[in-house]
């Protein structure tokens, strides 16, 4: 089953719709911190208003309080279930609390109900994607498709399924759909950059700089590029690429210590090596790769009794990491 976090890529609507669109909630224009009250406040004086239980549940949803959320949203459902608005929050909350089989029974309720609503058919694909019923996600998808073929979400999401099951060619070709109808998606491009920097394609160069374009400062598109450069043997891309991550986040780990190992095993510089790996363990000191990057350089300057010292850091954080213990053992004999 999906990683939640990897379908996030496309999922929790109430937070972020997957074609980085505005999402459809009541908006509560008051500070957060008077909004409960002001609800409840409402709810005193309207006891059976149906919306304002909703109101108060996407309240409690973006708070992260999903058990309060949940009493809520089932109040709702007990006495209205055929309101699509209450169907949905209803699934996204069960789903939130992975609860998986009520928030598939809400979607199917709300597709019934609304048998060409596409937000419904889309979030319904979203779930399928996640149970790994891709023959169902792709019947839903391509009525979402029927009832308007410009919906740049869905031929993103057919793509997602075909790079799932291995069809990259598939994959691109709807992602390439997806762009035309909506230049600005983002998560497209990112998509056909990972799809294309696997294959060695030059032109994931292209598709992470069009992510970029959209999003200047995105950490990932820039993440990925730099990754691209580095297996590719462009060591100077790639430390610039890194480096703008770093004006970014200047405690991003990875690109610290990706620069490091450029630094270190390409460039033949060890002290610029040895000045990032002390960035990346400064960045994140309980992650064991620093302690063992670090190790190596020390090693290679002829330290070996400040390389044993980081490998044996590195396998107290990670004990089943196999490389420093290799490390040791080749120093030690």
């Amino acid at each position: 089953m999906k990683n939640l976090r990897f379908l996030l890529l496309f999922v929790i609507p109430l937070v972020t719709s997957c074609g980085d669109k505005p999402a459809t909630v009541i908006a509560d224009t008051t500070p957060a911190k008077d909004s409960l009250a002001i609800i409840n406040d409402s709810l005193r004086l309207d006891p059976d208003n149906l919306d304002l239980y909703y109101r108060r549940a996407m309240y409690y949803v973006n708070h992260k309080d999903l058990g309060s959320a949940m009493l809520d949203i089932n109040r709702v459902l007990a006495i209205d279930s055929s309101n699509t608005k209450f169907l949905l929050a209803g699934a996204d909350i069960y789903f939130y609390s992975m609860k998986i089989q009520r928030a598939d029974q809400l979607l199917n309720r709300a597709v019934e109900l609304e048998p060409k609503n596409v937000d419904c058919l889309l979030r319904l694909a979203q779930l399928y994607y996640y149970l790994k019923r891709y023959d169902e996600e792709i019947k839903i998808l391509d009525r979402v498709i029927d009832a308007d073929q410009r919906n740049a979400q869905a031929y993103f999401m057919r793509g997602m399924v075909g790079k799932e099951l291995g069809d990259t060619a598939k994959a691109m070709r709807e992602m390439q759909l997806c762009v035309q109808m909506d230049p600005d998606y983002y998560n497209a491009y990112i998509q056909m950059g990972i799809i294309t920097a696997s294959q060695g394609n030059p032109m994931a160069v292209d598709f992470y700089r069009n992510a970029l374009a959209i999003r200047p400062a995105s950490v990932e598109a820039l993440y990925n590029l730099a990754m691209y450069y580095q297996e590719n043997g462009q060591d100077r891309m790639a430390i610039n690429t890194y480096s703008a991550i770093l004006t970014i986040d200047p405690m991003h780990f990875d690109a610290h210590y990706n620069i490091a190992c450029i630094y270190t095993d390409q460039i033949d510089s060890l002290q610029k090596g040895m000045e990032n790996f002390n960035l990346a363990i400064r960045d994140n000191p309980s992650e064991p790769r620093g302690y063992f990057g670090r190790g190596k350089c020390y090693e290679k300057m002829g330290d070996l009794n400040a390389a044993s010292a980081d490998y044996k850091k590195a396998l107290e954080l990670d004990p089943q990491f196999t490389s420093p213990a290799l490390a040791l053992d080749r120093i030690t004999k």
